[in-house]
């Protein structure tokens, strides 16, 4: 007989077995591995909560719900994050699925929350189905296309300077240019001093005042990307490139079934969305990745998102995620206003 509760942290290696037993298909398919503890992503995430579907003793299932704030029309507004669902393949064709979203839906329920979010691989339509047609609680939503591209990193000519770059630390001044920037797209970060912990932070400034400003994590200590497969086409053009790879200066590119290095923009704004501030800043990102010996530069941006016009003509490799977002109260409004706006998510927390 299958239960349910509330994961513990002794839980750990069980979750991330399960974890490590699910993956993503496509050109390049992808596990994400979250060793040596599961729960440090959680903790990034914001307040967490982990349910379990158990066989005996045997984890068998999880979702997970973090509580995060995040902006809808400009206004702080609690948000609840549906992610981690994972069932193992043995038994996915029951109503695990079904009963561990019910725990998730009555947890949620009892603390009055409202607004949540998952997002899924765009393609993978299993998900879906749990999230409809459920008795007393509307639908998600979709919200849209977000594109998680990856950058080669590069090394970058000097000669190419167009801005000066400075390398800095958190401050008040950093923490309200990104909140005066982020609070302009749907479900944009609530910029805090702790989200900003373990990153590195490059400025451009005019007369000591912030103009453009990029944050970057590693958080392979908290999840590692892992290529599984890849199609006889992309193979080729990873062989391919791999060959001429150090005479254009460009970053090693990850081995089958190893740790993908990989630091992610975690955040990254500009006065105006100056595109070539933009691309100043993902190049420099690129650079830091070459010199540090990591694979890519990682950002999500969605379809809508004017940043996307900023990086054309910079190669890249792109997987795409759909956003689904539910209002628990039914405010149908609150929707409707995150649908015809510009929505965010941070990708190094997924």
């Amino acid at each position: 007989m299958i239960r349910y509760r509330l994961a513990a942290y002794d839980d750990n290696q069980q979750l991330i077995e399960l974890t490590s037993s699910s993956g993503m298909e496509g050109e390049i398919s992808l596990r994400i591995d979250r060793k040596p503890d599961f729960f440090k992503l959680l903790e990034m995430r914001g307040k967490s909560y982990v349910f379990v579907a158990l066989d005996e003793d045997v984890i068998v299932g999880s979702i997970c719900v973090s509580q995060q704030d995040v902006y809808v029309n400009g206004q702080i507004t609690p948000l609840q994050y549906f992610a981690d669902f994972k069932i193992a393949a043995a038994y996915r064709n029951g109503t695990i699925g079904f009963r561990l979203c019910r725990e998730l839906e009555n947890h949620v329920l009892s603390i009055g929350a409202d607004l949540a979010f998952a997002n899924f691989s765009k393609g993978n339509l299993k998900p879906f189905r749990f999230l409809h047609n459920r008795q007393n609680t509307p639908d998600f939503e979709n919200i849209g296309t977000f594109y998680i591209h990856q950058f080669i990193g590069r090394k970058r000519k000097s000669h190419n300077l167009e801005f000066e770059i400075i390398e800095g630390k958190v401050s008040e001044d950093l923490i309200r240019f990104l909140n005066e920037y982020y609070c302009n797209y749907e479900l944009g970060s609530v910029i805090t001093r702790e989200k900003l912990l373990d990153t590195s932070i490059y400025t451009i400034q005019i007369e000591n005042k912030i103009i453009a400003a990029m944050v970057l994590q590693d958080t392979m200590t908290a999840k590692q990307n892992v290529v599984t497969n890849v199609t006889w086409k992309m193979n080729f053009l990873l062989k391919t490139m791999t060959m001429v790879n150090s005479m254009l200066g460009l970053s090693k590119l990850p081995v089958i079934n190893e740790p993908i290095r990989m630091i992610y923009i975690k955040y990254l704004a500009s006065h105006k969305n100056n595109s070539k501030m933009i691309r100043f800043m993902i190049n420099h990102a690129r650079n830091i990745a070459f010199e540090e010996s990591y694979s890519f530069v990682s950002m999500g941006m969605h379809e809508k998102d004017p940043l996307n016009t900023c990086i054309k003509g910079i190669f890249r490799l792109t997987f795409s995620s759909v956003g689904m977002v539910l209002s628990l109260k039914d405010n149908k409004h609150q929707i409707e206003k995150i649908k015809h706006g510009i929505p965010f998510a941070d990708y190094s927390l997924v």
